[in-house]
């Protein structure tokens, strides 16, 4: 479950992805306005937009993910534009930036895409989430991390559970809902998976924008002067996103960075809770991936675990790091050897930049 509130974080900054439209404007790194995908405009249009590198910077490890169920294959964060998502609830994008820190002169520089962003600034990434919903949602919508399996935890990762989640409460408030998940070999009926979810209180900006408004652009560089924010007046911003009435027609656009001081996706590590010593996410979360979700609850009079079948998801995002990658096999269940009509090999090939060595990815490659 600690396991799993680390990687809240490290889950929204793993979703990137890349869309345009073609025009000069999409060209610069706009992005895709949310009416192209309820026209049905193909992601993979997207994949072979301009932009550039989609990681922000010349090689190295990257956070790297794909939509459940996968829209267009391989994700990586820091794209010159998001992404662009639909399910059965909910269309939109998202944009996951993420500090390059495999490397410490790189970051220190700026000289990467947004880096002039994260200047100054103590946050490893931040994660930013725009969306129209398809119907009005009726439930309380929570977000967070889940995981595929139980993962058997002794005593000491127990302990270092409980401290890591203390310290996500710090920052993200009381309001937190972990469970290490059920013990299939031992719970009888529906099991529920290892979860660590938030209320959308605990999000740390949010605009609304009306219906037939256009919203922000989120690679603006003033984004981060819009909208509420909860450092300007934290009891105020709690009282406004619990009031939030998420409903069909509006955009809705949130941003995530409050407990990134503690999660590093790229390098999956949970950092600061151990002084001196970075904790690694498989330790909690067995092996990758890991799931970001945003999601309600069917109510229930006597049952109160989050079970798949009391869920409604809206957003999911299975994600990790280049560095941590899941298994082949894994990752053949994640995407299809079809995507949107094209072959994951060619998904893959459109998607790696120039130079990219990295084994995993070729290795990707070679076997679609």
């Amino acid at each position: 479950a600690v396991a799993a509130g680390a990687l809240v974080a490290v889950t929204l900054a793993c979703l990137l992805l890349r869309s345009s439209l073609g025009s000069k404007k999409a060209a610069r790194g706009a992005c895709l306005p949310l009416e192209a995908v309820h026209n049905g405009l193909s992601p993979s249009l997207a994949a072979s937009s301009p932009g550039g590198s989609s990681r922000g910077w010349k090689g190295g490890p990257n956070l790297q993910g794909t939509f459940v169920p996968s829209v267009d294959g391989l994700l990586e964060a820091n794209a010159a534009s998001p992404w662009p998502f639909e399910n059965e609830f909910s269309v939109g994008r998202f944009l996951p930036m993420h500090r390059p820190t495999h490397d410490r002169a790189l970051d220190r520089s700026g000289d990467w895409r947004y880096g002039a962003h994260f200047k100054g600034r103590k946050r490893l990434w931040e994660m930013r989430l725009q969306m129209q919903f398809k119907v009005d949602v009726t439930e309380p919508m929570r977000f967070g991390i889940e995981l595929e399996e139980y993962v058997p935890l002794n005593s000491a990762t127990k302990c270092l559970m409980s401290t890591t989640v203390a310290a996500l409460r710090s920052v993200a408030g009381t309001d937190l809902y972990h469970s290490p998940g059920d013990d299939p070999g031992v719970a009888k009926g529906e099991v529920e998976k290892p979860v660590f979810s938030m209320p959308m209180w605990a999000f740390d900006q949010f605009i609304v924008t009306p219906a037939g408004e256009e919203p922000p652009d989120m690679t603006d560089p003033h984004f981060h002067e819009f909208g509420h924010k909860r450092v300007d007046d934290r009891p105020g911003f709690i009282k406004a996103m619990s009031d939030l009435q998420l409903k069909a027609g509006p955009t809705y656009t949130f941003s995530f960075w409050g407990i990134s001081q503690f999660l590093d996706d790229i390098q999956w590590q949970v950092q600061k809770v151990i002084p001196f010593k970075p904790i690694d996410f498989n330790l909690f979360c067995g092996a990758p991936p890991v799931a970001l979700v945003l999601y309600t609850l069917t109510p229930h009079d006597s049952e109160q675990r989050h079970l798949q079948t009391r869920k409604n998801y809206y957003f999911r995002l299975a994600f990790w790091s280049s560095l941590k990658p899941p298994s082949v096999e894994k990752i053949r269940q994640l995407i299809p050897k079809r995507v949107g009509g094209d072959a994951m090999h060619d998904a893959m090939v459109r998607k790696r930049p120039k130079g990219w060595s990295s084994t995993f990815a070729c290795y990707m490659v070679s076997h679609y």
